[in-house]
């Protein structure tokens, strides 16, 4: 609560304060404030238009609210304005599966891997629609991946297990 009225006591002194506008989004969206997180961060863009953090975490909160289409754009804008964005290739990549767009999704979660090697999220998420198209061999591969980052990581050996338990392997799968 203190930290609001630090922003809005900014935002009421300066306001062209584009930082203040961003941190207040954060808060309100933590609070569940959704609109207007969403007014805080559009009136952050509209002060700095290559703001692109503000456009990701515009686009998290339309993709809560299932708003995929404005989420889309937030994140693309995000990545126009910084193509090492890696959150935002990795959650395009979430809705275009949520889509059915399996290609461009998978092109996503590569960008971002491309970006940071170590991106569990996106190895594993590119192992999820692997294993949705049947393409089982790519998919152990991805969760194997996130294991040798992460080898604490129980969501990888989860769906390992699933895959492998799908092909009757099953005492691999009671391993994972």
């Amino acid at each position: 609560q203190k930290a609001m009225s630090s922003y809005e006591k900014a935002i009421q002194i300066n306001p062209n304060y584009g930082d203040a506008y961003y941190n207040l989004g954060i808060i309100l969206n933590e609070l569940g404030e959704n609109q207007k997180a969403i007014n805080s961060y559009e009136k952050a863009i509209q002060i700095n238009p290559n703001y692109a953090n503000a456009y990701y975490n515009l686009g998290n909160i339309l993709k809560e609210l299932g708003e995929y289409q404005k989420a889309m754009s937030s994140y693309e804008k995000a990545i126009q304005i910084n193509p090492n964005h890696i959150d935002a290739h990795n959650n395009l990549g979430i809705i275009l599966k949520e889509l059915g767009e399996y290609q461009k999704s998978i092109n996503c979660y590569e960008n971002a891997i491309q970006i940071n090697p170590n991106h569990i999220d996106a190895h594993n998420n590119l192992g999820i629609i692997f294993k949705e198209l049947g393409e089982y061999q790519k998919s152990i591969k991805c969760y194997e991946n996130v294991i040798q980052i992460n080898p604490n990581y129980a969501n990888a050996y989860y769906n390992l297990g699933i895959i492998l338990k799908e092909l009757g392997e099953y005492q691999k799968a009671m391993s994972s």
